[in-house]
């Protein structure tokens, strides 16, 4: 359970979208929430102050009460400091600076790898739509932790979405393999995750299973996402690599880039 919530905001519309996640979170969990700002003389203070106040009031709209921290000093030390003073139990910030620049690849690098709470790097494609549907990328039902189905059971009912499992099954020249051993691999797959639908069925949570066969899961999940018309990706970084791919530039952050939703990248606390 998030028992409190920090979202890291600098003022730029990025970092409000992403904000309203952890609206949502907080909304479904009945968590504290807090915005922070971190005043580095780059952003106007008032606009700073108007960014964290906004959030606030639009947390009030959902019963949620707020409060409101702006300090001054570097971003990342700062935001670490005040993880250390509210031990909140999610971090939640965007992934792509705004116009001030605040949130560069390197920020978001450096909290992934240091800040000791779970964390939710959000890269917004723009305001979420109640309704539609989220996708759930999978590599192994072991990554399905407790935590993570809480986590999609919160962002799910808050926006009323359907959540599709999307495991993608590697195989190099798989459309030289024989119809029947592909749909083999689609029903052992299915298997393998039914019990991570399952779970998230008894948590209240409108969810299907997908499986597909393809060359690498770079290229097939923003396929995936684009057929799916989702509204919603989250996904799970479990290894400390993974989030180093995902600020450097490489394969990762380029099949994140070619997703046209928003993207909810979760990494468990440390």
């Amino acid at each position: 359970m998030y028992r409190k919530i920090i979202s890291a905001v600098d003022g730029s519309f990025h970092s409000e979208l992403a904000a309203r996640h952890a609206v949502a979170i907080a909304s479904s969990l009945d968590s504290q929430f807090v915005v922070l700002a971190v005043d580095t003389g780059k952003v106007e203070s008032e606009n700073l102050s108007y960014a964290v106040e906004h959030l606030r009031q639009h947390a009030g709209t959902y019963g949620i009460r707020a409060k409101g921290i702006i300090r001054k000093g570097d971003v990342v030390k700062t935001i670490l400091a005040v993880i250390n003073e509210e031990q909140p139990d999610l971090l939640v910030l965007a992934t792509r600076h705004g116009e001030h620049r605040l949130f560069v690849s390197s920020i978001t690098q450096k909290l992934m790898l240091k800040a000791p709470c779970a964390m939710l790097a959000v890269k917004p494609s723009g305001i979420a739509k109640k309704g539609r549907s989220m996708l759930l990328p999978l590599a192994l039902r072991e990554h399905a932790t407790s935590e993570l189905l809480m986590l999609t059971s919160s962002l799910a009912k808050f926006y009323s979405y359907r959540v599709e499992i999307l495991h993608v099954i590697e195989f190099p020249r798989w459309y030289d393999l024989p119809w029947i051993d592909i749909y083999t691999m689609r029903q052992k797959g299915e298997e393998n995750m039914a019990p991570v639908a399952d779970a998230l069925k008894v948590l209240g949570v409108d969810v299907e299973v997908r499986v597909v066969v393809a060359e690498s899961s770079i290229n097939a999940i923003p396929k995936e996402a684009a057929i799916g018309r989702h509204s919603m990706a989250l996904m799970g970084a479990s290894r400390r690599g993974i989030l180093k791919e995902v600020v450097y530039g490489n394969p990762i952050e380029r099949m994140l880039s070619g997703i046209l939703c928003d993207v909810l990248i979760w990494r468990q606390k440390l």
